[in-house]
């Protein structure tokens, strides 16, 4: 089963998926390279954080087997009123792939 989540932006609910098909696909729009990767998310610019934010819509569509009619255009308009929207895409790109959202962990007590 194909793991996607839904974003609201700008009064519309979208489901995103930031896997490897949304990853790639931001590569080759973007030039990044499996190495910058790494970093994804950390020091970008607006242009790629709507890009990647745009693959993760795309492919949240593709996995939620619906037809994605959102350009980049209507993304960005959807964030005009909406500042907290990228961070809330940021927050879903760091929970799919592994990393932790504002919410601490319990730490596990050890066995005996």
């Amino acid at each position: 089963m194909e793991k996607y989540t839904f974003v609201e932006l700008g009064g519309k609910k979208y489901p995103i998926k930031f896997g490897f098909n949304a990853l790639r696909k931001y590569s080759m729009k973007t030039g990044t390279t499996l190495a910058q990767l790494n970093n994804i998310g950390n020091d970008m610019g607006l242009n790629d954080a709507l890009i990647l934010i745009h693959c993760g819509i795309e492919d949240g569509h593709r996995a939620a087997k619906q037809e994605c009619n959102l350009s980049i255009d209507d993304l960005a308009d959807s964030m005009d009123g909406d500042m907290e929207g990228i961070a809330r895409c940021m927050e879903v790109l760091a929970e799919q792939m592994g990393g932790q959202s504002g919410k601490k962990q319990k730490p596990k007590k050890a066995r005996s």
